[in-house]
């Protein structure tokens, strides 16, 4: 897959910038002679788009980020200064640079707005209100992918990328899977790319206990997930193996016990429904017409699974109080933990090492892992206010490939730091994690999986919920990009 190429030519990037650095750009075999022909080394591209010396002289690029005073803002946008942190000095360094190659002022809006529900629909409120009254201020919007953002897209506020010139969409540092997952047939109105980089820090993992693992005298699940053969069954197996009641009062009790699973419910659900295979939608290959995938004998047993698992006594989806279920972790008391991968970096006093992987697969016949990019991080959109379409394209264009050369190699290089993470399973977990980034279609909207999953059977759920889940796809997919 394209993805696949991405983290190859990242790899090589990483590799060739250790080896600038410990030879000090030069090479020397400690001989003033030399035989034979020689042959200059390689080098990465200054650029890795094709926009050459495309310049817009005094021009200002004016990006919207709805939730600016988030994570995604000041880790992947903001940066006013050096701090001698390793990201945050890639991002200083990413925003000069595409500013001095292009003559350009970047220049983000912190939209204020918080990620909860309520302040992500004022964050869509304010956005429409933009947009109807006219106003251009604002180059390209950053938000989430739900919470009214279909309709925006449906009512027409947005350009369709295709239309938009110096993008080349097919290069590696856009996210194909955020073409394949949520957009169709031959239009794309929401996308994101390396220079948003959360769309990787918020992938779903698995983070797990190694010692945990080491007193169960069970092997790492590295090898599995490079064989392909990390499963559901075997994912289920650890969690019921993993669990032991430390106090002895026959109860198991999370916080308190031993448990084998445990994180966020509202993510926890739809991070492991993508991770099994599961999708509202899938795309017709010769027309990409949405095809409901719902109804159907892989659905019900990857639901059947996830409801199997759930009543675990040591498997537990928090729905109230958010965070309970990290302390426990560092505190050694979880073996598999649901986070972001950015979750890492804060486990740098976790007296226990820890390792982290994808989700399973429900069996060894699905093709890839999939990891589920949290709802969460945002996308772009472009207003069709936009009156410099060639402009915006090449900004973005630019943004994207400066980021593969600096921010993401920069966050690898930040998780693979943090105690004992740095190690050769470690560095291919992360590729295939990213390669594996996957977006959960919200246009379909309608159908839960955490209801679902809690409901007394898939097919009486789905008969409930059919007819909306139909005419939001009819609403929301087909008379948008099929018209």
């Amino acid at each position: 897959m394209k993805k696949t190429r991405l983290l190859s030519l990242l790899l090589v990037a990483l590799l060739a910038s250790q080896t600038l650095v410990s030879c000090g750009g030069t090479s020397s075999s400690g001989s003033d002679t030399t035989t034979g022909d020689t042959t200059p080394a390689e080098t990465e591209p200054e650029y890795l788009d094709n926009l050459g010396d495309l310049r817009f002289d005094g021009e200002e690029f004016t990006l919207f980020l709805a939730h600016g005073t988030g994570e995604d803002a000041h880790n992947t946008y903001i940066m006013e200064e050096e701090t001698g942190d390793v990201l945050d000095d890639a991002v200083f360094a990413r925003n000069r640079k595409v500013e001095e190659s292009l003559g350009i002022t970047l220049t983000y809006v912190d939209g204020g707005y918080s990620t909860d529900g309520t302040s992500q629909a004022q964050a869509t409120a304010a956005i429409q209100q933009y947009i109807m009254a006219g106003d251009d201020t604002y180059d390209a919007y950053i938000h989430v992918q739900h919470t009214g953002m279909p309709g925006m897209i449906a009512e027409g506020n947005f350009v369709d990328w295709n239309t938009i010139p110096n993008l080349d969409l097919t290069k590696d540092y856009w996210y194909q899977l955020c073409i394949e997952d949520i957009n169709y047939g031959d239009k794309i109105y929401a996308m994101t790319g390396a220079y948003h980089l959360n769309s990787l820090t918020a992938a779903n993992v698995l983070y797990f206990n190694k010692r945990l693992f080491d007193e169960l005298q069970e092997d790492y699940p590295y090898q599995m997930v490079l064989d392909g053969t990390w499963t559901f069954d075997k994912f289920y197996e650890l969690v019921e193996k993993g669990t032991l009641d430390l106090n002895g009062d026959t109860n198991i009790e999370f916080g308190v016990d031993q448990v084998g699973y445990w994180g966020w419910g509202y993510e926890q659900y739809p991070g492991m429904f993508i991770s099994l295979g599961g999708d509202v939608c899938l795309k017709d290959e010769k027309t990409g017409m949405p095809v409901l995938n719902i109804d159907n004998e892989r659905t019900v047993r990857l639901i059947d699974s996830m409801k199997k698992l759930f009543e675990l006594p040591g498997a537990n989806a928090e729905w109230s109080t958010y965070g309970i279920f990290n302390t426990a972790f560092e505190s050694g008391q979880v073996l598999f933990l649901h986070a972001g991968l950015s979750f890492a970096t804060n486990l740098r006093e976790m007296e226990d090492d820890f390792g982290f992987v994808p989700y399973p697969k429900l069996d060894e016949d699905q093709a890839t892992f999939k990891s589920r990019v949290q709802n969460t991080s945002c996308l772009t959109y472009i207003p069709v206010t936009n009156s410099d379409l060639a402009f915006t394209g090449a900004v973005l264009e630019r943004m994207a490939s400066v980021s593969q050369q600096t921010t993401i190699p920069a966050f690898f290089d930040t998780v693979l730091t943090i105690k004992s993470t740095r190690d050769t399973e470690s560095e291919q977990m992360i590729s295939i994690i990213q390669a594996s980034c996957s977006f959960y279609d919200e246009a379909a909207g309608g159908f839960s999986v955490n209801s679902a999953v809690n409901s007394s059977g898939l097919a009486s759920y789905w008969a409930g919920v059919k007819a909306k889940v139909e005419e939001n796809v009819q609403k929301n997919i087909i008379d948008v990009y099929f018209d």
